[in-house]
């Protein structure tokens, strides 16, 4: 199985369900009268059914069968949430409407089976995990080069990790290093083959790493000894790589001598017990020489699932803390919560951790079988989301406890919050600078105001319902300078700030990123009537070719199979070409490209030309 602690339960219902398809039901009970979620003082989330931000009434896979629901979650660059499903579908959630609960369900890929997983880069493009039924565990990159919201480029990175046996090719993060580090469980439960599992091998029960960028990749054992580190995180600040550990055992052995289970600091090449040194290392043990310690410990069989830091406006004080889900709940043991950590130390002398009581939020008990498995915090606004997991069927499809939960601190859907500017940094000039913004709770008529010069900017609606584009005018670019800016809706209430600077020369990284194109369309005479297809042998001279996105740099140039057109407009985030009749002589697809003059290029959208 995929989580932890292999338990009683684990060995005779949930290894039989992954083997038979979820051949077992269950009786359905009330999710409404049984899904107890106690939060600490000063957060809130709907929890009943219906209600929250996903659950089987408004995402129709997670009523399909146990086995069903989410495993892992991501935001993209656009504040968009991303879910892997256990039967390897990857749905975007999308909350239009801003009440707290998804509206629109998008598939974005689909038949990646078990992807645990899920990564995005800084360019877009997305990685996971994947794990097929006959144990090969896969490394898998996804893009969308055509905006449509479904991937049109699959590629495997790596192949064969060995995932056949009790655990899996689990999580993944992008390091400061710009590597991939992964996190690889062990074959077997305690270091000795079981019925249903092999050998452990070198890459077992590890934190992996690999140059994705690299020709021909290949993956180097970074730290061993980790029997099933489900969870990885950088601490956002120091950089430092953080991982859960479940131990091994079974729930009911007499005597019960499973170890306690672990958050670990992983270092290069440290060793962390598994298999014969698991929890505290004991010095009276010869094999826990040289073991790393862990950093905090739980009861055994809880299994610790996600680790991730608190970020976001909504964190404050509370920034940086370490936050734990821990998937089962056991009578008198706890668990089935997630927990929270003050985190002091540096990497010179170690860490240590304080526990922070309550937790933020305590799932009650459903079933005895599901719990918490993932969190993914949302980078515009710091709301905290948690996945919930259900390994059982139920009589009623409606019953599966596939939930994902929205956790904010009380009061916050009253304001409104924005994401970074992009771009983020311009050299100084005389021309008018167009910035866009990634929203939260903004309301129909809400202004973008450069606080620096207490100015409101023309503000208009972006390419979604949760963007808005400002124009900074020429004379406040002019000179070397920090903007800061927010948006305030029409009852007063203003948002987070976020700072835009303009710098004397070019802003370095921020002009090398590579643009990005979220929408096309042509026009002529008036932007009232567009088109989004031309046709062979019409005149289009006098049409226009409007193309939307970010990080477009001041040398911008916009491609039209991979002929430069003369452009009318330009800004950071719009581009208006010419188009010419040489390009509507015969049918086919058009390829629209933009350029920027570092010679990074975006990705590509299709403009068909129909006979």
């Amino acid at each position: 199985m995929f989580l932890g602690s292999r338990t009683a339960y684990t060995v005779g219902v949930i290894l039989l369900l992954v083997l038979l398809l979820a051949s077992v039901s269950l009786p359905s009970r009330s999710i409404a009268q049984t899904n107890p979620v106690t939060l600490a003082p000063g957060f809130e989330a709907a929890t009943k059914l219906g209600s929250m931000f996903a659950d089987p009434g408004n995402v129709p896979d997670f009523a399909q069968s146990a086995f069903s629901g989410p495993v892992a979650m991501a935001f993209d660059a656009r504040g968009r949430l991303f879910v892997g499903t256990y039967p390897g579908k990857i749905l975007i959630l999308l909350d239009n409407d801003g009440n707290g609960r998804a509206d629109q369900v998008k598939t974005f890929a689909s038949g990646l089976l078990i992807p645990l997983g899920l990564e995005f880069r800084a360019n877009g493009d997305l990685f996971i995990t994947s794990n097929l039924l006959g144990g090969v565990g896969r490394i898998i990159r996804l893009r969308d080069t055509n905006g449509d919201d479904v991937a049109d480029e699959v590629t495997t990175i790596i192949d064969n990790l060995p995932s056949q046996g009790d655990h899996q090719t689990n999580k993944l993060k992008f390091g400061p290093d710009g590597l991939l580090y992964i996190s690889q469980g062990s074959s077997t439960d305690n270091g000795t083959p079981g019925p249903h599992s092999p050998p452990d091998g070198p890459l077992n029960a590890t934190i992996l790493r690999v140059d994705v960028d690299s020709p021909n990749p290949q993956v180097e054992v970074f730290a061993t000894g980790l029997r099933n580190a489900f969870g990885i995180a950088f601490h956002p600040e120091n950089n430092q790589l953080f991982a859960t550990d479940g131990g091994s055992g079974e729930l009911g052995d007499i005597p019960d001598n499973s170890p306690l289970e672990e958050v670990n600091w992983i270092v290069q090449g440290g060793h962390y017990g598994f298999p014969s040194c698991e929890g505290p290392p004991d010095p009276n043990n010869p094999a826990c020489a040289g073991v790393r310690a862990p950093v905090t410990t739980f009861n055994r069989h809880l299994t610790p699932t996600s680790i991730t830091f608190y970020s976001g406006p909504q964190a404050g004080e509370s920034k940086n803390q370490m936050l734990v889900t821990l998937f089962k709940r056991l009578p008198g043991q706890g668990g089935g919560d997630l927990q929270r950590f003050i985190l002091t130390g540096n990497a010179a002398n170690g860490f240590q951790t304080t526990k922070i009581e309550p937790p933020i939020a305590e799932f009650g008990l459903i079933d005895p079988f599901d719990g918490p498995v993932d969190t993914a915090i949302d980078p515009i606004t710091g709301d905290i989301y948690v996945a919930r997991f259900d390994p059982v069927n139920h009589a009623n499809v409606n019953e599966h406890h596939h939930f994902i939960y929205r956790i904010h601190r009380t009061g916050s859907d009253a304001q409104p919050f924005i994401g970074p500017p992009s771009p983020a940094a311009i050299k100084a000039g005389p021309a008018t600078v167009t910035v866009s913004l990634v929203t939260r709770h903004v309301k129909p008529g809400a202004v973008v105001f450069d606080v620096t010069d207490n100015v409101p900017l023309s503000t208009r609606q972006g390419s979604s319902s949760f963007e808005l584009v400002a124009d900074l005018p020429a004379s406040v670019v002019a000179s070397e300078r920090t903007i800061v800016l927010e948006v305030r809706n029409p009852d007063g209430v203003a948002s987070n700030q976020q700072a835009f600077k303009v710098t004397k020369g070019d802003p370095g990284p921020v002009l090398d990123k590579a643009p990005q194109i979220t929408s096309m369309f042509a026009y002529k005479k008036k932007r009232a009537k567009v088109w989004d297809q031309l046709f062979v042998g019409v005149n289009v001279k006098k049409f226009r070719l409007v193309v939307s996105g970010t990080d477009f740099d001041s040398g911008a140039e916009l491609l039209v199979n991979n002929t430069a057109l003369a452009l009318e407009s330009s800004s950071t985030t719009e581009l208006v070409g010419r188009l010419i009749n040489a390009l509507v002589q015969s049918p086919g697809e058009l390829t629209v490209q933009v350029r920027n003059s570092t010679g990074k290029t975006s990705n590509t959208l299709k403009l068909t030309v129909s006979p």
